[in-house]
């Protein structure tokens, strides 16, 4: 089943065979910490779904509540409590101080101080759903989403929440990603939903999509291309503001689940089965090689230490000297 998830996070959940909102049936070397206190924990035991940088610091976020903070490049961790216990799939913070992270069960937390204690913002009008992505669009603004076409807008750095329309009322797709490109912001989710605002979000207007799967996520390369990935590795580019797309191919049939345009202007998607598929020429092509350990990705960050992905391993360095082709 873990190909049919149409976020990057539920295709995460899937693939590392928890069922959403579920607990690992195989629980990580530490207790989860309660509410204001911090451990220790193994990074390696523990399912993660996502990762942001809040300024020098990295943030990854996963099962229970777990969030996990790393201020030497991901080198070590310590895990913070949350007042959340369902699996959190997605983090995102506008600088160093303030962020906010979501997930199964209409979870939402936010924090002020860069991740180190933490406060829940009840989403009644979600509730039991999911929230599946946040995205932080500068200037207080914030954007959650996730399952059944749910949409939400805070212009108080996620103290309150405005529920959104997307495309119409009968709208009920779930939501994969938000990507601001320029003064537009691009929407991608399950069956090939595809949408873009001129707005901020206010409102959304389906565009003609180039594929009838389920896309994971999107990117904005350096030379102002968009790339949509997904399921099946399934890779669209737009050289023209999204007018057109074109199928990129790519030798793999694994799902891509997220990306990362990283400092020097390579494009890196990671997916299923330790899938790992690079780009020098703003997403044209892409070389394809595998992590040994086979295990999925459901995120990726560059640091001055190296690159850290996460996922069903939870959070670790990524060598590419170690990658094998197949």
């Amino acid at each position: 089943m873990k190909n049919w998830f149409w976020s990057a996070c539920l295709a995460a959940a899937a693939l590392f065979g928890v069922a959403p909102g579920a607990a690992a049936e195989d629980p990580p070397a530490t207790t989860k910490p309660t509410l204001g206190t911090v451990v220790e924990i193994n990074p390696r035991r523990i399912y993660l779904m996502d990762a942001a940088r809040a300024g020098d610091r990295l943030v990854t976020v996963g099962e229970r509540g777990f969030v996990l903070l790393s201020d030497d490049g991901g080198k070590t961790w310590r895990a913070v409590g949350t007042p959340v216990n369902r699996a959190l799939t997605g983090v995102a913070f506008e600088d160093a101080k303030t962020g906010v992270a979501v997930g199964h069960g209409a979870s939402l937390v936010r924090t002020e101080d860069g991740g180190e204690t933490w406060t829940r913002i009840p989403m009644e009008e979600m509730e039991p759903e999911s929230l599946l992505g946040v995205v932080s669009l500068g200037g207080g603004r914030f954007a959650a989403y996730g399952a059944f076409g749910f949409y939400f807008d805070s212009s108080d750095a996620g103290k309150t929440w405005q529920r959104r329309m997307v495309i119409s009322e009968e709208f009920e797709a779930h939501l994969s990603q938000v990507l601001p490109a320029g003064n537009t912001l691009w929407l991608v989710g399950e069956a090939g939903t595809l949408a873009r605002s001129e707005d901020g979000g206010q409102t959304w207007t389906a565009v003609a999509s180039p594929y009838t799967g389920s896309f994971f996520g999107a990117l904005v390369a350096r030379d102002g291309s968009i790339i949509l990935y997904g399921m099946r590795g399934n890779i669209y580019r737009s050289a023209d503001g999204g007018t057109t797309w074109q199928p990129v191919e790519i030798a793999t049939t694994a799902s891509l689940n997220a990306g990362r345009v990283l400092a020097d202007g390579r494009i890196l998607l990671v997916g299923n089965a330790g899938l790992v598929a690079e780009s020098r020429d703003n997403g044209q092509t892409f070389d394809v090689k595998w992590s040994p350990e086979g295990r999925g990705y459901s995120g990726v960050v560059d640091t001055a230490a190296g690159l850290v992905v996460v996922g069903e391993q939870g959070a670790g360095f990524l060598d590419p000297s170690q990658l094998v082709t197949k």
